[in-house]
């Protein structure tokens, strides 16, 4: 029942936004609930600075998000975000299904920490990957394919994911302690969400970010290899 509660609460979000009004703010709602529930979800402290979405259009913007480090880690971000472009497809709002054609992410930093333990980023992605909905069968199935359709709120379907020259910095294991920071190359998801006709947010955005993951290790493997050679 907490699961859902959750889910109803970060799917409503944009639908109450692009329900009120021609344009509206919807900063005080999103930034509400951002910071009450993003730590319960994350295991970290969330904010935003503001949010704005156009019914008339489908297009939105949303500023500077900041995901704090887990705790056992330092403090201070492992993502961070200056400005999130939305681009949605109207006729779908209302719909159930929140078809969203662009999703433009820039200035997205990274702080990638290492520790025996493991890393931040990937405990931010354990920490949410236990918040998203399982299958409601008896005994317990993990195998067993969920059908987000019987899931309470809004699923989303992601036509492209663009991240410009987003950036990870951090530094290297032992022996070397050597610091470093990389500008990487534009990363590009598409059909987010799309096989299973839509999903809840929280499967989307554990789908996006478990993407950057694999590409910001191979950028840190890549810049570990490359300190070593010099």
């Amino acid at each position: 029942m907490k699961k859902i509660f959750l889910l109803m609460l970060l799917a409503g979000v944009i639908a109450y936004g692009i329900s009120s009004h021609t344009t509206v703010s919807i900063n005080p709602i999103l930034k509400k609930t951002v910071h009450y529930i993003g730590p319960r979800v994350m295991g970290a402290r969330v904010q935003l600075e503001d949010a704005k979405l156009s019914t008339l259009s489908g297009y939105g913007t949303i500023h500077n998000v900041y995901l704090a480090n887990p705790a056992g880690f330092p403090r201070g971000h492992c993502i961070q975000i200056g400005e999130i472009y939305v681009d949605m497809l109207t006729s779908s709002i209302g719909t159930g299904t929140i078809i969203i054609n662009d999703l433009t992410i820039k200035a997205m930093d990274i702080a990638f920490i290492i520790k025996r333990e493991g890393n931040n980023f990937a405990m931010l992605l354990d920490n949410l990957r236990r918040k998203i909905p399982e299958p409601r069968v008896y005994p317990p199935n993990p195998t067993k394919e969920i059908d987000y359709k019987q899931i309470i709120g809004n699923r989303y379907i992601i036509k492209n994911v663009h991240i410009i020259t987003p950036s990870v910095s951090g530094s290297m294991p032992k022996p070397q302690r050597a610091n470093f920071s990389v500008i990487m190359d534009d990363m590009h998801f598409e059909n987010v969400g799309e096989a299973e006709n839509g999903v809840p947010f929280l499967v989307a955005l554990e789908q996006i970010l478990t993407q950057i993951e694999d590409k910001v290790h191979y950028a840190v493997l890549e810049s570990y290899i490359l300190y070593k050679s010099e």
